[in-house]
């Protein structure tokens, strides 16, 4: 599984729509086994979205994204899990650990996770592949 998280210095991107660089994790059982960056530099959203799509992303974690990219994204088949903030290896772990949805890895102003499968998840709720299931 390949997941991918925007990002700024050494956090996860406040917004997806203008983040420069992606951190790309290569999964193996919830197993970091590689590790790669890309350049986003793409302006519009639908070359960002086609971009991502190449790049076999699979669950792509961000803060904030705009209804259209989010919408792109979900049409292409690829997990999204907004709303989070914080430094990129400790939601990386966490995402790993299943315990992601825990309230501190919220951006200020959400008080749940939603998937881009719809669901949404109150705090404390484990982040499962089934859970972000793809359509």
């Amino acid at each position: 599984m390949k997941i991918a998280v925007p990002i700024w210095e050494d956090k996860v991107s406040p917004l997806l729509d203008t983040a420069a660089r992606l951190l790309i994790l290569e999964t193996l059982d919830r197993i970091d086994i590689s590790r790669s960056e890309a350049v986003l530099d793409e302006q519009e959203i639908s070359k960002r979205c086609f971009r991502i799509q190449k790049l076999g992303i699979d669950v792509l974690i961000c803060g904030a994204v705009s209804r259209p990219f989010s919408d792109i994204l979900a049409a292409a088949g690829i997990s999204i899990i907004p709303g989070i903030s914080g430094a990129v290896e400790e939601i990386v772990a966490a995402y790993l650990g299943g315990t992601l949805n825990q309230a501190k890895y919220l951006m200020p102003g959400c008080s749940r996770i939603q998937t881009s499968a719809g669901h949404m998840l109150p705090p404390g709720k484990k982040l499962s592949r089934r859970t972000i299931k793809k359509k």
